[in-house]
C-alpha cells in the first residue's frame, strides 16, 4: 500500500454572532483538514493553526516524503518530517499528516485507532463544557448563567468557563455558576494567557469557596518565570500547554514542578505521535495528560481515542482524569460526522469502529470549504 494522493480541504464555517475569550474575538470557524489516500482507504487529520500556513508547508516541504511511501510507516516518516523541517512552526502541518496517517492504518488493519495505540484503559471519558465563552456588545459575560444551564441540560457534569475580564467579575462568575452547577459538579477557569503572574493569583484567591479543580493559562506560555511564581501562590492545580508546538516543550515546566495538567493539543504539537511523547514525559514526572481539543470532529475524535489509552490520575475532581475537553460553543465543524452524544454519566463513548470511528466524507464539507488542493505523484 502505498500513498498515492493527499487533498488539502481549507474550511471555514461562519458564526451567527462572534464569541471569544479575554484575549480575542472570532467570527468564523477555521481549520484545515487533511485526506490522505493510499489503497482505496483515506485517513483524515487536522490543523487548526494557521491553517492556510499549514495546507501551503504539506503540499511545498511535507508531500515530496510522503507520496509513494508506505502510510503504515508512521514514525518513520514522523522522524523524516521532523528531521528536513527546522523549527516548530511545521508542527501542526506535520500533526495533521500524523493523525491521518494513524486513521488510515488503524482503518487498513481494520481496528479502531486506540487499538493501534496501544489498547484502551477505558470505554469511555468524562467530557467536560468548554464554554461558555465572552461575547462583544454588552457585558462579556451577560449570557454564561443561560448557558450553563443548556449544558446541565445537556448532561455535563464537569465545565471550564473563559475567564481574565476583570478580576472582580471574574470572581462574581465563578461564584454564580458554583451556586448553579451545584456542589459535586467540577469547575475549572481558563485566562488564556491574558493575565499577569499576580493578578492571576489575586483573583484566583479570591475564588476558593468555588473549589476550582484548576486555572488554566494563567500567564502566557512562554513566560516559565510566571508560571512558576503563579503555581507557588495558587493553591489550585495549574494547567497549560496547548500553545506549545513541540513535546520537549514541556520539561522546563515538568522540571520546575509549576504544570500540573499538561494539555497538548494533537494538532499542534506533532500529532498523535507528538503527543504520545508528550504522555512518555508526563508519566515520568506522575503528571496527568488531558489534550486540549479545538477545531473539528477530527482532532475531537483523535483525543478521544487517544485520552482512551492513557493512565488514570486520582487528581481531586468527580473522576480519575484523563477528562475530554468538550467545546460547546457554537461549532459546525464538530457536527460534520455526527456531533458526539453524552450519556446520563456525561461521559462520551469511545468508538470501536475502525480508525477514528467516524463515517466523514468529502461532501459533509463542501458547505464550508473555501479551497481544496490536491497533491498527487
Amino acid at each position: 500500500m502505498k500513498i498515492t494522493e493527499i487533498r488539502l480541504y481549507l474550511l471555514s464555517a461562519p458564526l451567527d454572532e462572534p464569541i471569544g475569550n479575554a484575549l480575542v474575538f472570532f467570527a468564523s470557524r477555521q481549520t484545515l483538514l487533511v485526506e490522505i489516500v493510499a489503497g482505496g482507504l483515506s485517513g483524515w487529520g487536522e490543523a487548526w493553526v494557521g491553517p492556510a500556513t499549514a495546507a501551503a508547508t504539506i503540499e511545498h516541504q511535507l508531500s515530496r516524503h510522503l507520496i509513494g511511501k508506505d502510510p503504515t510507516e508512521i514514525s518513520a516518516l514522523w522522524q523524516k518530517m521532523r528531521e528536513a523541517n527546522e523549527g516548530d512552526a511545521v508542527m501542526p502541518a506535520i500533526a495533521a499528516v500524523d493523525m491521518a496517517l494513524h486513521d488510515l492504518t488503524a482503518s487498513a488493519w481494520d481496528m479502531p485507532l486506540w487499538k493501534l495505540l496501544g489498547g484502551a484503559r477505558r470505554d469511555k471519558v468524562l467530557a467536560y463544557a468548554s464554554g461558555p465563552f465572552f461575547k462583544p456588545g454588552g457585558h462579556p459575560y451577560r449570557d454564561f448563567g443561560r448557558e450553563l444551564d443548556g449544558y446541565l441540560e445537556q448532561g455535563f457534569k464537569a465545565f471550564k468557563l473563559r475567564s481574565g475580564y476583570d478580576p472582580v467579575d471574574d470572581v462574581t462568575a465563578v461564584m454564580n455558576a458554583r451556586r448553579q452547577i451545584g456542589a459535586d459538579a467540577d469547575l475549572m477557569i481558563d485566562f488564556n494567557q491574558s493575565c499577569t503572574p499576580r493578578r492571576s493569583i489575586a483573583t484566583v484567591a479570591n475564588m476558593e469557596e468555588a473549589r476550582l479543580l484548576w486555572v488554566e493559562e494563567p500567564v502566557r506560555p512562554t513566560d516559565l518565570a510566571g508560571y512558576r511564581l503563579a503555581s507557588s501562590h495558587i493553591k489550585t492545580a495549574i494547567a497549560g500547554g496547548e500553545a506549545i508546538f513541540n513535546p520537549a516543550g514541556f520539561l522546563p515546566f515538568l522540571a520546575d514542578g509549576s504544570m500540573d495538567v499538561l494539555q497538548p493539543d494533537i494538532a499542534i504539537c506533532g500529532g498523535l505521535t507528538g503527543v504520545s511523547q508528550v504522555a512518555t514525559l508526563a508519566a515520568m514526572y506522575l503528571r496527568p495528560v488531558i489534550p486540549h481539543v479545538w477545531g473539528s470532529t477530527v482532532n475531537f475524535h483523535a483525543a478521544l481515542h487517544l485520552i482512551a489509552t492513557l493512565p488514570p490520575h486520582r487528581a481531586g475532581g468527580r473522576d480519575p482524569y484523563p477528562y475530554i475537553e468538550f467545546d460547546v460553543g457554537p461549532n459546525p465543524l464538530l457536527d460534520l460526522a455526527g456531533r458526539p452524544q453524552l450519556d446520563q454519566d456525561g461521559m462520551v463513548a469511545v468508538p470501536d469502529r475502525p480508525g477514528l470511528g467516524i463515517n466523514l466524507k468529502a461532501a459533509d464539507l463542501e458547505p464550508y470549504t473555501t479551497e481544496l488542493r490536491t497533491i498527487r505523484a
